[in-house]
C-alpha cells in the first residue's frame, strides 16, 4: 500500500505537465493561476497537517515557494519553446544531477563504500537518458534551431530553482513538512509577482484558467503525498517513485498532445526512459546503502569515523 501512495505524485506531476501542454493559454494568466492553485492548496494541506510555523520555516518556506514560482515560469517557456516531451525528462535530469551534487558535497552524502560510484553511474545513464528523450534529427519535424536553444535554456534554468529549494530547506534546518504552509504563502505572493511583471498581453480572467488552477492544485498535493510517502518508504524510495512522472510526461506529450517525432526519434526516446528508469533505480539503492551505514562507520564533513 505504502509503494502505491509512493507512486501517485509521479503520476500527479505528470498530469501536471500535460494539463499545461494541452491548454495552453496566456503566459502570465496560466503562471499566475498555477500558482493561486499550488498556493491555496498548499495552506489547505498545511491546515490539515497541523505542522508548526516558526519564524525559520516561514521565512525560508515562502523564499522556496517563491523559487518555485520562477522554476514554473521558466518550465512553461521551455513548453512552449520544444514541447512537454523534451522538457521534462531534461529537467527531471537536471535536478537529479544538482540535487546529488550538493548532497554530496555539502551534506556528506554517498560515503558508503560502492555508493558514490554507483551514484556517478545512476547519474550518467539518467542523463544519457535524458539527452535520449531531447534528442531530435537534423531534418526531422519539430522546433527550429533557436527554439531548442531557447527550450535547453528555459528547462536549465528551471530546473536550478525547482532543484535548489530542498536543499536549502535541508540547510537551514527546516523540515519540509514545515514548510508546506510558508511555500503556499510565497507561492501567492508569487501569483502576484506574475500578474504584476509578466507581459500584459491578455486579461487574467478568460478561457482555460481552469486547468492552469487544477494543475497548480496537483502539484501542491503530489507535495504533501511525496512527503508522506518518504516518510513511510524511506526518503530513497518515495523520492526516486516521485519522480517517474517524466516518464508519463514524455509518452503524453508524444501521445496525447501531438509532439512530432521521426520513427528514429521514438526509439532513442524508448531507449532514453529505459536508462534514466534503470538510473533512477540505481539512485535510490546508492543513497540506501548509506541509510543502512551504521553510525559508526558513517562519515561527517569535518569529523574523522570512529574506529571499529
Amino acid at each position: 500500500m505504502d509503494i502505491a501512495v509512493a507512486l501517485v505524485p509521479s503520476l500527479l506531476f505528470g498530469a501536471l505537465s500535460l494539463l499545461l501542454g494541452a491548454f495552453p493559454t496566456d503566459t502570465r494568466r496560466q503562471n499566475t493561476a498555477v500558482m493561486v492553485g499550488a498556493g491555496a492548496v498548499s495552506l489547505g494541506c498545511a491546515a490539515l497537517l497541523g505542522a508548526p510555523w516558526s519564524l525559520s520555516a516561514t521565512m525560508w518556506g515562502a523564499a522556496c515557494g517563491l523559487m518555485w514560482t520562477g522554476g514554473q515560469v521558466f518550465v512553461l517557456r521551455a513548453f512552449r519553446a520544444w514541447g512537454v516531451s523534451r522538457t521534462m525528462p531534461l529537467t527531471t535530469a537536471l535536478q537529479l544531477l544538482l540535487n546529488a551534487t550538493l548532497g554530496v558535497s555539502l551534506f556528506g552524502e554517498w560515503r558508503a563504500p560502492g555508493s558514490l560510484a554507483l551514484g556517478a553511474g545512476a547519474l550518467a545513464l539518467i542523463m544519457l537518458g535524458a539527452a535520449g528523450c531531447s534528442w531530435q534529427e537534423r531534418t526531422g519535424p519539430g522546433p527550429t534551431a533557436a527554439q531548442r536553444r531557447d527550450g535547453l535554456l528555459a528547462t536549465a534554468a528551471s530546473a536550478v530553482l525547482y532543484g535548489s529549494y530542498p536543499s536549502l530547506l535541508r540547510a537551514v534546518h527546516v523540515p519540509s513538512a514545515h514548510a508546506v504552509g510558508p511555500m503556499g504563502l510565497g507561492l501567492l505572493a508569487g501569483a502576484i509577482l506574475c500578474a504584476l511583471i509578466l507581459p500584459r498581453r491578455a486579461s487574467l480572467r478568460g478561457p482555460r484558467i481552469a486547468p492552469a488552477l487544477l494543475a497548480g492544485g496537483l502539484w501542491a498535493i503530489g507535495n504533501v503525498l511525496m512527503l508522506r510517502s518518504t516518510a513511510a518508504v524511506g526518503v530513497a524510495s518515495g523520492f526516486t517513485l516521485s519522480q517517474l512522472g517524466f516518464v508519463l510526461a514524455t509518452v503524453g506529450g508524444l501521445t496525447i498532445l501531438g509532439e512530432k517525432r521521426t520513427g528514429r526519434e521514438r526509439a532513442v526516446v524508448a531507449v532514453g526512459i529505459v536508462a534514466a528508469v534503470v538510473g533512477l533505480v540505481l539512485m535510490g539503492t546508492a543513497t540506501s546503502m548509506d541509510a543502512g551505514m551504521s553510525p559508526s562507520r558513517q562519515t561527517v564533513p569535518g569529523k574523522v569515523p570512529e574506529a571499529v
